[in-house]
Protein backbone atom coordinates (compact mmCIF):
# COMPACT_ATOMS: atom_id res chain seq x y z
CA UNK A 1 0.00 0.00 0.00
CA UNK A 2 2.89 2.48 0.66
CA UNK A 3 4.52 1.43 -2.53
CA UNK A 4 1.29 2.56 -4.08
CA UNK A 5 0.40 5.80 -2.28
CA UNK A 6 4.00 7.14 -3.22
CA UNK A 7 3.73 6.11 -7.31
CA UNK A 8 0.56 7.97 -7.10
CA UNK A 9 2.01 11.21 -5.42
CA UNK A 10 5.07 10.83 -7.99
CA UNK A 11 2.29 10.55 -11.00
CA UNK A 12 0.58 13.67 -9.53
CA UNK A 13 3.78 16.02 -9.40
CA UNK A 14 4.94 14.53 -12.96
CA UNK A 15 1.27 15.63 -14.23
CA UNK A 16 1.37 18.97 -12.87
CA UNK A 17 4.91 19.22 -13.99
CA UNK A 18 3.97 19.14 -17.69
CA UNK A 19 0.81 21.00 -17.24
CA UNK A 20 2.73 23.60 -15.90
CA UNK A 21 5.12 23.45 -18.64
CA UNK A 22 2.39 23.20 -21.16
CA UNK A 23 0.26 25.95 -20.34
CA UNK A 24 3.97 27.70 -20.48
CA UNK A 25 4.60 27.00 -24.54
CA UNK A 26 0.69 26.77 -25.62
CA UNK A 27 0.71 30.50 -25.02
CA UNK A 28 3.11 30.74 -28.21
CA UNK A 29 4.35 27.74 -30.03
CA UNK A 30 5.00 28.75 -33.49
CA UNK A 31 8.32 28.90 -35.80
CA UNK A 32 9.37 32.17 -37.59
CA UNK A 33 9.29 31.43 -41.48
CA UNK A 34 11.36 33.48 -44.18
CA UNK A 35 13.34 37.03 -42.30
CA UNK A 36 11.12 37.78 -39.05
CA UNK A 37 13.08 40.55 -38.39
CA UNK A 38 12.22 43.87 -37.22
CA UNK A 39 13.38 45.89 -40.75
CA UNK A 40 11.34 43.38 -42.43
CA UNK A 41 8.12 43.67 -40.24
CA UNK A 42 8.67 47.36 -40.55
CA UNK A 43 8.48 47.48 -44.29
CA UNK A 44 5.50 46.22 -44.81
CA UNK A 45 3.65 47.79 -41.25
CA UNK A 46 0.52 49.98 -41.69
CA UNK A 47 1.49 51.45 -38.39
CA UNK A 48 5.38 52.38 -37.23
CA UNK A 49 6.68 54.60 -34.89
CA UNK A 50 8.23 55.68 -31.68
CA UNK A 51 6.50 55.85 -28.52
CA UNK A 52 7.07 56.06 -24.91
CA UNK A 53 5.56 54.04 -22.37
CA UNK A 54 3.49 56.23 -20.04
CA UNK A 55 1.12 53.31 -17.67
CA UNK A 56 0.12 50.09 -17.31
CA UNK A 57 -3.45 49.17 -17.48
CA UNK A 58 -6.20 46.03 -17.38
CA UNK A 59 -4.60 44.17 -14.76
CA UNK A 60 -5.08 40.50 -15.33
CA UNK A 61 -6.88 38.71 -12.36
CA UNK A 62 -4.67 35.27 -12.18
CA UNK A 63 -1.48 35.26 -11.19
CA UNK A 64 1.18 35.02 -13.91
CA UNK A 65 4.11 32.14 -13.60
CA UNK A 66 7.59 33.88 -12.48
CA UNK A 67 5.81 37.32 -11.99
CA UNK A 68 5.62 39.06 -8.90
CA UNK A 69 2.13 41.02 -8.24
CA UNK A 70 -0.80 41.62 -10.68
CA UNK A 71 0.55 41.19 -14.41
CA UNK A 72 -0.97 44.28 -16.68
CA UNK A 73 -2.88 43.09 -19.44
CA UNK A 74 -2.55 46.20 -21.58
CA UNK A 75 -0.58 49.97 -21.57
CA UNK A 76 -0.97 53.27 -22.84
CA UNK A 77 2.37 54.64 -25.02
CA UNK A 78 2.48 57.72 -26.26
CA UNK A 79 3.15 58.55 -29.69
CA UNK A 80 6.83 59.97 -30.00
CA UNK A 81 7.04 60.32 -33.87
CA UNK A 82 5.01 58.18 -36.26
CA UNK A 83 6.96 57.28 -39.21
CA UNK A 84 4.16 55.21 -41.60
CA UNK A 85 0.40 54.99 -41.06
CA UNK A 86 -3.07 56.81 -40.68
CA UNK A 87 -3.08 56.85 -37.00
CA UNK A 88 -4.32 60.44 -35.79
CA UNK A 89 -3.80 59.60 -32.14
CA UNK A 90 -1.06 61.21 -29.91
CA UNK A 91 -1.95 58.46 -27.41
CA UNK A 92 -2.39 54.71 -27.98
CA UNK A 93 -3.38 51.61 -26.23
CA UNK A 94 -1.33 48.30 -26.86
CA UNK A 95 -2.58 44.89 -25.64
CA UNK A 96 -0.44 41.91 -24.16
CA UNK A 97 -0.14 38.35 -23.09
CA UNK A 98 -2.66 37.28 -20.75
CA UNK A 99 -1.10 33.65 -20.18
CA UNK A 100 -2.52 31.81 -23.52
CA UNK A 101 -2.04 34.35 -26.12
CA UNK A 102 1.06 34.38 -28.68
CA UNK A 103 2.00 37.91 -27.45
CA UNK A 104 4.63 39.47 -25.24
CA UNK A 105 3.78 40.20 -21.43
CA UNK A 106 3.24 43.76 -21.27
CA UNK A 107 5.61 43.77 -17.85
CA UNK A 108 8.58 43.30 -20.57
CA UNK A 109 7.84 46.91 -21.60
CA UNK A 110 9.08 49.69 -18.69
CA UNK A 111 7.47 52.62 -17.66
CA UNK A 112 8.79 56.09 -19.48
CA UNK A 113 11.04 53.94 -21.69
CA UNK A 114 10.89 54.13 -25.23
CA UNK A 115 10.70 51.50 -28.32
CA UNK A 116 10.06 51.29 -31.70
CA UNK A 117 7.28 49.53 -32.34
CA UNK A 118 5.37 47.94 -35.89
CA UNK A 119 2.57 46.51 -34.60
CA UNK A 120 -0.73 45.31 -35.54
CA UNK A 121 -4.16 46.73 -35.25
CA UNK A 122 -6.83 44.65 -33.14
CA UNK A 123 -9.90 43.73 -35.67
CA UNK A 124 -12.61 42.66 -33.07
CA UNK A 125 -13.00 43.86 -29.62
CA UNK A 126 -13.01 41.41 -26.89
CA UNK A 127 -11.58 40.51 -23.19
CA UNK A 128 -7.98 40.53 -24.67
CA UNK A 129 -8.12 43.72 -26.72
CA UNK A 130 -10.85 46.93 -28.28
CA UNK A 131 -10.90 47.16 -31.97
CA UNK A 132 -9.03 49.84 -33.14
CA UNK A 133 -6.23 49.13 -30.50
CA UNK A 134 -2.86 47.52 -31.06
CA UNK A 135 -1.09 44.35 -30.37
CA UNK A 136 1.97 42.50 -31.03
CA UNK A 137 3.07 39.01 -32.14
CA UNK A 138 5.38 36.87 -30.18
CA UNK A 139 6.45 35.03 -33.21
CA UNK A 140 8.63 37.64 -35.09
CA UNK A 141 10.12 40.75 -34.14
CA UNK A 142 7.77 43.89 -34.31
CA UNK A 143 9.32 45.88 -31.53
CA UNK A 144 12.87 47.23 -30.67
CA UNK A 145 14.17 48.95 -27.14
CA UNK A 146 15.49 52.66 -27.65
CA UNK A 147 17.77 54.55 -25.69
CA UNK A 148 16.15 58.23 -26.13
CA UNK A 149 19.31 59.98 -25.34
CA UNK A 150 21.79 57.77 -27.64
CA UNK A 151 18.97 57.55 -29.86
CA UNK A 152 19.87 53.95 -31.32
CA UNK A 153 17.52 51.13 -31.11
CA UNK A 154 18.23 47.88 -29.39
CA UNK A 155 16.89 44.48 -31.16
CA UNK A 156 17.08 41.92 -33.61
CA UNK A 157 16.84 44.79 -36.46
CA UNK A 158 17.81 42.57 -39.18
CA UNK A 159 19.51 39.43 -39.31
CA UNK A 160 23.23 40.72 -39.46
CA UNK A 161 22.44 43.99 -36.79
CA UNK A 162 21.16 43.90 -33.48
CA UNK A 163 20.79 47.56 -33.00
CA UNK A 164 20.70 50.98 -35.48
CA UNK A 165 20.74 54.79 -34.99
CA UNK A 166 17.44 56.07 -35.51
CA UNK A 167 18.57 58.41 -37.77
CA UNK A 168 19.62 55.36 -39.70
CA UNK A 169 16.13 53.74 -39.41
CA UNK A 170 14.40 57.10 -40.37
CA UNK A 171 16.34 57.14 -43.36
CA UNK A 172 15.72 53.63 -44.33
CA UNK A 173 11.80 53.40 -43.28
CA UNK A 174 11.40 56.22 -45.29
CA UNK A 175 13.75 54.86 -48.39
CA UNK A 176 11.31 54.69 -51.47
CA UNK A 177 13.10 52.21 -54.20
CA UNK A 178 10.73 52.53 -57.71
CA UNK A 179 13.21 50.32 -59.89
CA UNK A 180 11.94 47.24 -61.18
CA UNK A 181 8.63 48.20 -59.28
CA UNK A 182 5.06 48.71 -61.16
CA UNK A 183 2.17 51.08 -59.43
CA UNK A 184 -0.92 52.26 -60.39
CA UNK A 185 -2.89 55.37 -59.87
CA UNK A 186 -6.07 56.82 -61.01
CA UNK A 187 -6.31 58.54 -64.35
CA UNK A 188 -10.29 59.40 -64.93
CA UNK A 189 -9.09 62.87 -66.66
CA UNK A 190 -6.50 60.20 -68.29
CA UNK A 191 -3.68 62.75 -68.11
CA UNK A 192 -2.72 62.00 -64.41
CA UNK A 193 0.94 63.49 -64.44
CA UNK A 194 -0.60 66.79 -65.38
CA UNK A 195 -2.82 67.19 -62.50
CA UNK A 196 -1.54 68.83 -59.52
CA UNK A 197 -1.31 66.30 -57.04
CA UNK A 198 -1.24 62.63 -57.35
CA UNK A 199 -1.49 59.58 -55.53
CA UNK A 200 0.22 56.12 -56.34
CA UNK A 201 -0.21 52.52 -55.01
CA UNK A 202 1.74 48.89 -54.89
CA UNK A 203 0.56 46.31 -54.21
CA UNK A 204 2.70 44.63 -51.49
CA UNK A 205 1.60 41.29 -51.60
CA UNK A 206 1.66 41.32 -55.04
CA UNK A 207 2.99 37.40 -55.79
CA UNK A 208 -0.10 35.98 -53.56
CA UNK A 209 -2.22 33.81 -55.71
CA UNK A 210 -4.93 35.24 -54.83
CA UNK A 211 -3.77 38.58 -55.87
CA UNK A 212 -2.34 37.32 -59.10
CA UNK A 213 -5.83 36.01 -59.88
CA UNK A 214 -7.62 39.29 -59.15
CA UNK A 215 -4.84 41.83 -60.21
CA UNK A 216 -7.02 44.21 -62.31
CA UNK A 217 -9.67 44.01 -59.84
CA UNK A 218 -7.79 44.69 -57.10
CA UNK A 219 -6.86 48.25 -58.64
CA UNK A 220 -9.84 48.41 -59.31
CA UNK A 221 -11.63 48.17 -56.13
CA UNK A 222 -9.30 50.19 -54.59
CA UNK A 223 -9.09 52.97 -57.08
CA UNK A 224 -12.89 53.74 -56.51
CA UNK A 225 -14.45 51.60 -59.76
CA UNK A 226 -12.44 54.09 -61.71
CA UNK A 227 -10.16 53.77 -64.82
CA UNK A 228 -6.79 53.52 -63.71
CA UNK A 229 -3.00 54.20 -65.01
CA UNK A 230 0.05 51.46 -64.60
CA UNK A 231 3.35 52.48 -64.48
CA UNK A 232 6.14 49.95 -64.63
CA UNK A 233 9.28 51.18 -63.41
CA UNK A 234 12.43 49.57 -65.48
CA UNK A 235 15.69 49.29 -64.04
CA UNK A 236 17.04 51.20 -66.63
CA UNK A 237 15.36 54.01 -65.89
CA UNK A 238 12.65 53.52 -68.81
CA UNK A 239 8.78 53.75 -67.80
CA UNK A 240 6.34 52.16 -69.52
CA UNK A 241 2.73 53.68 -69.34
CA UNK A 242 -0.68 52.03 -69.73
CA UNK A 243 -4.23 53.06 -69.53
CA UNK A 244 -7.12 50.88 -68.67
CA UNK A 245 -10.62 51.56 -69.49
CA UNK A 246 -12.36 49.70 -66.74
CA UNK A 247 -15.77 49.45 -68.79
CA UNK A 248 -14.23 47.27 -71.67
CA UNK A 249 -11.22 46.28 -70.08
CA UNK A 250 -8.97 48.03 -72.81
CA UNK A 251 -5.15 48.88 -72.51
CA UNK A 252 -4.02 51.91 -74.00
CA UNK A 253 -0.33 52.06 -74.12
CA UNK A 254 1.44 55.88 -74.32
CA UNK A 255 3.59 56.15 -76.95
CA UNK A 256 7.20 58.20 -76.82
CA UNK A 257 10.05 56.90 -74.67
CA UNK A 258 8.87 57.38 -71.29
CA UNK A 259 11.97 57.92 -68.39
CA UNK A 260 12.20 58.38 -64.70
CA UNK A 261 13.97 59.89 -62.46
CA UNK A 262 13.95 60.08 -58.66
CA UNK A 263 16.06 62.51 -56.13
CA UNK A 264 16.87 60.65 -53.06
CA UNK A 265 17.67 63.92 -51.94
CA UNK A 266 14.83 66.52 -52.72
CA UNK A 267 12.83 63.62 -52.41
CA UNK A 268 11.42 64.40 -56.56
CA UNK A 269 9.98 61.89 -59.27
CA UNK A 270 10.48 63.16 -62.40
CA UNK A 271 8.89 62.13 -65.55
CA UNK A 272 10.69 62.27 -69.05
CA UNK A 273 9.17 62.10 -72.31
CA UNK A 274 11.65 62.13 -75.66
CA UNK A 275 14.32 63.76 -73.43
CA UNK A 276 12.85 66.34 -72.33
CA UNK A 277 11.21 67.01 -68.57
CA UNK A 278 7.75 66.66 -68.51
CA UNK A 279 6.60 67.36 -65.01
CA UNK A 280 8.39 66.67 -61.35
CA UNK A 281 6.05 65.92 -57.88
CA UNK A 282 7.63 66.04 -54.23
CA UNK A 283 6.32 63.14 -52.32
CA UNK A 284 4.90 64.62 -48.96
CA UNK A 285 3.63 61.46 -47.27
CA UNK A 286 4.07 57.60 -47.34
CA UNK A 287 1.64 54.96 -45.90
CA UNK A 288 0.17 51.60 -45.57
CA UNK A 289 -3.35 50.49 -46.65
CA UNK A 290 -5.16 47.56 -47.30
CA UNK A 291 -8.54 46.31 -48.23
CA UNK A 292 -10.21 42.80 -47.29
CA UNK A 293 -10.50 40.26 -50.05
CA UNK A 294 -12.91 37.19 -50.26
CA UNK A 295 -13.16 37.71 -46.29
CA UNK A 296 -9.80 35.67 -45.29
CA UNK A 297 -7.93 37.74 -47.14
CA UNK A 298 -6.21 41.41 -47.14
CA UNK A 299 -4.61 42.75 -50.04
CA UNK A 300 -1.68 45.01 -48.76
CA UNK A 301 -0.61 48.58 -50.42
CA UNK A 302 2.08 51.47 -50.14
CA UNK A 303 0.86 54.69 -50.73
CA UNK A 304 2.35 57.47 -51.85
CA UNK A 305 1.16 61.01 -51.99
CA UNK A 306 2.60 63.79 -54.33
CA UNK A 307 2.53 67.43 -55.25
CA UNK A 308 3.64 68.95 -58.58
CA UNK A 309 6.78 70.96 -58.11
CA UNK A 310 5.24 74.36 -59.28
CA UNK A 311 8.56 76.07 -61.33
CA UNK A 312 8.02 72.92 -63.55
Amino acid sequence: MPLIKKTNILNRIIFLIILLISFKTFACDCECVGDCSFKSVSSGSDFVALVKVIEYSDFLDQEIYDYDGKMPLSMTVEVIEKYIGYEKRKKIKIWGDNGMLCRPYIANFEIGKYYLIAPSKIGETSDNGVKGDYDFFSCFTDYLTVDFEKQIAYGEYSRKENQISLQDFVKEIKSINFKKTEWFTNNNNKNFFKSDSITLYKILNEKDEFVKLNNGLIKTEQNKNKDFTTLEFKRNRKLKIIDTNIENWTETEHLGKWKWKFNIEKNELSFYLNKKLYSTFNVVSQERDYINWNDNDKVHFYVLKLEKVKNN
